[in-house]
């Protein structure tokens, strides 16, 4: 990540009184590590070489959402926060992105097809 991208994070343990209760300490544990890794791992593919620009308008629950990373410290401006919940969305996404390629595929092949056939018959 880029200079003056940082992000600190302060993990709080809660024991559960269970049998096992410090097994579901580490397990909570874990799972904060992974969720942090996982952000950030987002956070740093969003801010990679964001050359495009894109003008987009929001409502105002999604202006709160983006002002909430801002203010927390995650990302350092709305612009960033935005590139960063996008690339969550298309991470989240990717069944989605892969079914539409494979049938644009399919009907890109089809047009060239019904091309050649109208082609022939001329």
């Amino acid at each position: 990540m880029s200079e003056g991208n940082q992000v600190e994070v302060e993990v709080t343990e809660v024991e559960v009184n269970e049998p096992k209760g410090k097994s579901q300490v580490q397990s909570a544990g874990e799972s904060v590590s992974k969720a942090i890794s996982s952000i950030m791992e987002s956070l740093e593919a969003a801010l990679t070489a964001r050359g495009n620009t894109v003008m987009v308008r929001v409502n105002d629950e999604a202006l709160a959402k983006l002002d909430m990373l801002v203010a927390s410290g995650i990302c350092s401006s709305r612009s960033e926060a935005a590139a960063f919940l996008l690339q969550r969305g298309i991470e989240s996404s990717e069944p989605l992105f892969t079914r539409i390629a494979d049938v644009t595929a399919r009907i890109t092949t089809l047009r060239q097809e019904l091309q050649e056939w109208v082609q022939e018959r001329k």
